[in-house]
């Protein structure tokens, strides 16, 4: 292959994780590298389609809430608290969906894609527009991890939409989380020039395959954006 390639919700899970969840993360991304039929990715691909029509729709909690109604049982508890906080967060969004464009961000021989099917854009009534990444899992998001998250949709918010600003929604606590004006960019900069050399070399250790050489790596590192091309998709937020 290439090079490796996860989406930003995943590499957020591995990001805030444990070294054993770390690992369990690799190997279900090896899973659903090898087979594009893996359904390990969909536990929350129909709620993540319900948000994206949602935010156009002047309905936007039915369409949400027929979701979770059509939800398998094991996924009818984490439908409900998802919706819950929707309906928290939404009622005092004032905002409307608009287009976004997907987009990758490369590290060395690390790809992470954010997608214009699990990510939102919106515009809110002052004008201003937002490029959210739903965070929907169980453990709530915490800041330092967020950071993260919000300083590479940052970098690479000129191909996703620009003149947006970043923005990671804990969805089931309806809570926006942003980047604060004076975050240490240089700083989330190195952090997450790290943990893609982390994942690399995570991902050797677990898949036996040569990782990628990570000599071209920028210095200082100056992400580099990449246009969309067809490549098997590594998993999902």
């Amino acid at each position: 292959m290439d090079g490796v390639q996860i989406s930003l919700g995943s590499f957020l899970d591995y990001m805030r994780s444990t070294p054993r969840g770390c690992a369990g993360i690799v190997r279900d991304q090896r899973e659903i590298y090898l087979d594009e039929t893996s359904m390990a990715w969909a536990f929350y691909g129909p709620f993540r389609l319900a948000l994206r029509r949602a935010v156009t729709s002047p309905d936007a909690t039915e369409i949400v809430a027929a979701a979770v109604r059509q939800a398998r049982p094991v996924q009818q508890p984490h439908f409900q608290e998802l919706h819950a906080g929707f309906q928290r967060w939404w009622g005092r969004a004032k905002a409307v969906g608009v287009p976004m464009t997907s987009a990758r961000w490369n590290i060395g021989g690390l790809a992470v894609t954010i997608s214009d099917r699990s990510s939102l854009a919106l515009r809110r009534q002052d004008g201003r527009t937002e490029v959210v990444l739903p965070y929907l899992k169980e453990p709530e998001l915490g800041t330092d991890s967020a950071s993260l998250a919000l300083r590479l949709l940052e970098h690479a918010m000129p191909a996703l939409r620009p003149g947006a600003t970043p923005m990671v929604l804990d969805v089931r606590r309806g809570k926006p989380l942003r980047l604060r004006k004076n975050a240490n960019r240089v700083e989330l900069d190195a952090l997450l020039a790290a943990e893609a050399a982390k994942y690399l070399a995570h991902w050797t250790a677990v898949v036996g395959a040569p990782a990628p050489s990570t000599a071209s790596s920028d210095v200082g590192f100056r992400p580099r954006l990449v246009p969309e091309i067809p490549l098997p998709r590594v998993g999902g937020i």
